[in-house]
């Protein structure tokens, strides 16, 4: 039988400046998940490359040894218009448990807000979980 996986905790996202456009990837404490956002100039925002030059910023790269929520941001203060990618990878278990573990993005900024809900299993990378559009400038 195939595992249950936990959905991860809803929590209510601080209040964004106007013009900023954020991406958040809420996940249970099974795995370490890793965002990735890649935007319209297709440069990727992610643990290796923070801040990315398009003005993408990884507030914390959330491990296995986070004791708090765990959620990953990506803010843009002026996003770029055109399409963004939001990719999640699942980098490696936690506690020893090679379970799925459940996702859910959550996208809001100027003109756009969109999620997705997903699960992973250890070792997997899924480059487009989701994809969204900003609009002209």
């Amino acid at each position: 039988t195939k595992p249950e996986a936990s959905s991860p905790a809803r929590v209510p996202a601080p209040p964004l400046e106007p013009e900023t456009l954020e991406v958040r990837l809420t996940f249970d404490g099974r795995a370490d998940l890793d965002l990735f956002v890649t935007d319209p100039a297709r440069e990727t925002v992610y643990f290796g490359n923070n801040p990315s030059l398009g003005g993408g910023h990884l507030l914390e790269d959330v491990r296995c040894a986070t004791d708090r929520e765990r959620v990953e941001i990506v803010r843009f203060s002026r996003p770029h218009s055109g399409r963004y990618r939001v990719g999640v990878e699942y980098a490696r278990s936690c506690r020893f448990r090679r379970q799925p573990a459940s996702y859910r993005i959550e996208v809001r900024g100027p003109g756009v807000e969109a999620q997705h809900e997903g699960t992973l299993g250890p070792g997997s990378f899924e480059p487009i979980a989701l994809e969204f559009d900003v609009g002209s400038d």
